[in-house]
């Protein structure tokens, strides 16, 4: 990844702040993918609750919203969120070692490469058309497929949480950030692009977030249900909460980059050839 790329990353995300800043809802809309043309330290994290129990033993409802505050989790039936910031991201999480070996640059449309820590392009990531030409137990196949996109959300989130042990706490406008992916990807996008459909943008909206219990065989899971709240208006406090988490998104595209390119030392000229080859010849 060459300097130039992380320099097109940043202008995007500048872009964006001015064109929020300056009440530029075209522009905006452009280059948040709310347009047909086209790390996150310190804060806290909303996701779906998976789990029955405490590691005290306390019971939790599965299928609640969960948060990680002040040092304790937080849980909630239902979450009033408003949406900031829009990014997309690709990558790959071992279930074993309980980590992610791969992440990719977030960005503010799918469009274009996702330079990712391994050295490669959306973490293995390949077109539809790519993988059709590889058979399903081919390890090009195999990675692309372990590879999951990822739609992240920034913003202020408000609702009537209580503690494990039934304790209220009301939170209001808190800063956090979401992941929505697989399952969870397709309800937030189609909401989003409901608003899009309208002319709106989702810096305006309050979203009332449930979920919703699925069950498929043998496995259950829950997914998001969106639906609008409210409607507000954007204040100066809100350009500046954008630029905030513009400045998130840069960090962690730069601490990418840097592993991006450090990751490339690591390929020998050979190896990028051998893997080029073998691909090029799935594909004749």
């Amino acid at each position: 990844m060459e300097t130039n790329e992380m320099t097109t990353i940043g202008n995007e995300m500048d872009q964006l702040v001015s064109a929020f800043s300056d009440d530029d809802t075209a522009t905006f809309m452009e280059l948040t993918g709310q347009a047909k043309s086209t790390s996150n330290v310190g804060l806290p994290r909303l996701n779906i609750n998976y789990d029955t129990e405490t590691d005290d033993g306390v019971a939790l409802t599965r299928g609640s919203w969960k948060m990680f505050l002040d040092g304790e989790f937080l849980y909630a039936k239902e979450v009033f969120i408003r949406p900031i910031l829009r990014t997309f991201e690709w990558s790959v999480y071992d279930m074993e070692q309980g980590t992610f070996t791969c992440k990719s640059v977030q960005k503010p449309t799918l469009a274009g490469e996702f330079p990712d820590t391994s050295a490669g392009n959306k973490c293995g990531r390949l077109s539809a058309k790519e993988e059709e030409l590889l058979s399903d137990d081919d390890p090009l196949k195999v990675k692309s497929r372990s590879a999951v996109c990822n739609q992240v959300i920034y913003g202020q989130v408000s609702g009537a949480f209580t503690k494990a042990d039934g304790t209220k706490v009301d939170v209001k406008d808190k800063p956090f950030v979401s992941y929505f992916k697989r399952s969870g990807f397709k309800p937030i996008r189609d909401f989003i692009d409901s608003l899009t459909r309208q002319k709106k943008i989702m810096q305006k909206v309050i979203i009332k977030l449930t979920t919703s219990r699925i069950k498929s065989g043998s496995v259950t899971y829950y997914v998001p249900v969106p639906t609008l709240h409210s409607e507000v208006q954007v204040s100066d406090s809100d350009k500046a909460l954008m630029k905030d988490f513009s400045e998130t998104v840069k960090a962690h595209n730069e601490n990418v980059l840097i592993q991006h390119r450090e990751a490339q030392k690591l390929i020998s000229p050979s190896e990028e050839q051998d893997l080029s080859a073998d691909f090029d010849a799935k594909s004749a």
